[in-house]
Parts: C-alpha cells; structure tokens; sequence
C-alpha cells in the first residue's frame, strides 16, 4: 500500500465509524458533523453528499441553522445543483428517508429508484475515474481494460464515462475503434428506448 493510500484508507475507517455511531444513535450531531468532516477529506463529492443527506434526513425545521453549517461546510465539494436541492430543503421539515440526494455513501438515507441507472450503479466520481484509467490503457494498447470498461459503460448504462473517454480518444486518434463505435450505438439506442 502507498504512503498515498494509507491516509485514505484512514479516512475510510473513520467515516464508517462515525456512520455506526450514527446507526446507533442518528440524533447524535456531533458524529454528524465529525462524519462530514472525514467525508470532506475523502477525493470527489459523493461521500459528501452522503454523509450531508443523513443529516438532513435526521433534523428538520427547528435544526435549520446546524443544517445550514453543514451545507456550508460541504457546499464547494458538492455539484452544483446538489448544492441547490439541500439549500432548498435547509428550512424544511426532515428529508424523505427515500431521496435522489442519497449516494451510497448514506446509512440513514436510501437513494430513490428514480435516480438514473448510471447513478445507482456508480457515482460521477466513479465515472470521471473510469474515463481517465481507460484512457490510460488505451496509451498503453491494453486491449482487455479497454473492452471491460466498454463492457461497464453498457453494463451500467454508463453515458458519463464513455462520454469522456470517447472525446479524449477522438481528440488524439481522430476516430472511433469499431468496437466503440458499437457501445457508442448501443448507449445512443438505450437512451431512447422507452
């Protein structure tokens, strides 16, 4: 393991510990927000996400002031129209245990079945990740993680990372391998069948 993946890994252990503490106890604000504060040091925005979406599911509208301290916190790791859905339920009552703003990052919130496929089987962090290790073998001619990164993209309903990968490829390459211009159909044809 790398010196680099250590303090990840720590990070890791310290978010599911504040998440049982949570499971045991989701009133208990101080693990919410000692929760949050690992999930902020963890890359990309679904922890994030994750771990404010608890929080808003715990507290309502008595708690807006510690639900807006919280946004405020993760507010610049969050997409911006994430950013937009929490800022809009701050003042309210309790969030629906079942939300689109849940990732699977959350243990008191549930994603909801009308988030898109992609998003249930992988975040955009995921996805980014994805495009940029696939390009990376590319460089490298590795014909396999190629076609298992094509094989994810149709498996997952994937749009967001074989969008990336295909304008990095197209950038260099100046076309299309045959095989990705079949998933490139593939991905085009599920996006309009009903």
């Amino acid at each position: 393991m790398s010196e680099s993946q250590a303090p990840v890994r720590q990070v890791r252990i310290a978010v599911r510990q504040h998440a049982r503490r949570l499971l045991r106890d989701p009133s208990d604000v101080s693990a919410h927000f000692a929760r949050l504060h690992a999930a902020l040091e963890l890359p990309g925005a679904e922890p994030v996400q994750g771990a404010l979406a608890d929080l808003f599911v715990t507290f309502g509208e008595r708690e807006e002031s510690l639900k807006r301290t919280a946004l405020q916190m993760a507010r610049d790791r969050l997409a911006v129209h994430a950013a937009r859905w929490f800022e809009a339920q701050a003042g309210l009552s309790r969030l629906s245990r079942i939300t689109p703003l849940a990732t699977r990052w959350s243990v008191l919130a549930r994603p909801s079945a009308d988030i898109s496929t992609r998003a249930r089987r992988c975040s955009t962090d995921d996805s980014r990740a994805l495009a940029e290790q696939v390009m990376q073998a590319v460089a490298q001619g590795d014909a396999q993680a190629q076609q298992e990164f094509l094989h994810h993209c149709v498996t997952c309903h994937d749009n967001l990372a074989f969008m990336l990968a295909r304008r990095a490829l197209l950038r260099f390459g100046g076309s299309l391998p045959a095989d990705w211009e079949a998933v490139s159909q593939q991905l085009e044809q599920a996006g309009t069948t009903p």
